[in-house]
């Protein structure tokens, strides 16, 4: 029989008092890739024209095709799942949100038609927006009432 050896050590109470545990889930997005975000139509009408414009009333629709860049909304960081209850009494569910970035580029071709799809439309212009910066950070707080 082969000999064995366990090896004990006392810990001293202030070694104690210094352990903490700790539970919860953290979910971590660093690898996680929104990707390309594209929006066929959005568009706004008057299916009744405009009575008083000189002739134009018909239906009339205006919108774009969007199309943002695969970097607009990247998502990083940990998000982390918790319960705990305040001085209160009140016991909640608290959900540290991970990082939110808008950031990349967005173009919007602006049409004119007839209709909601835009299709046989003209085109208005292209809008273009960059450098758009949102980083919201903050934990949500569920609980019962």
């Amino acid at each position: 029989m082969v000999p064995m050896s366990f090896a004990k050590t006392a810990i001293t109470e202030s070694d104690l008092a210094a352990v903490t545990a700790q539970e919860g889930v953290t979910i971590n997005f660093d690898c996680f890739t929104v990707g390309a975000i594209s929006i066929d139509v959005q568009s706004w009408g008057d299916s009744d024209g405009c009575t008083t414009c000189g002739g134009f009333t018909s239906t009339g629709w205006v919108g774009a095709e969007i199309d943002m860049s695969s970097d607009f909304v990247s998502i990083s960081g940990d998000m982390t799942i918790d319960v705990g209850t305040n001085s209160g009494g009140v016991t909640a569910l608290a959900i540290g949100l991970p990082t939110l970035n808008l950031v990349g580029s967005m173009t919007q071709v602006v049409k004119l038609a007839n209709n909601a799809q835009l299709t046989g439309g003209s085109v208005l212009g292209t809008a273009y927006m960059s450098g758009l910066s949102v980083s919201p950070s903050g934990v949500l707080i569920i609980h019962a009432h």
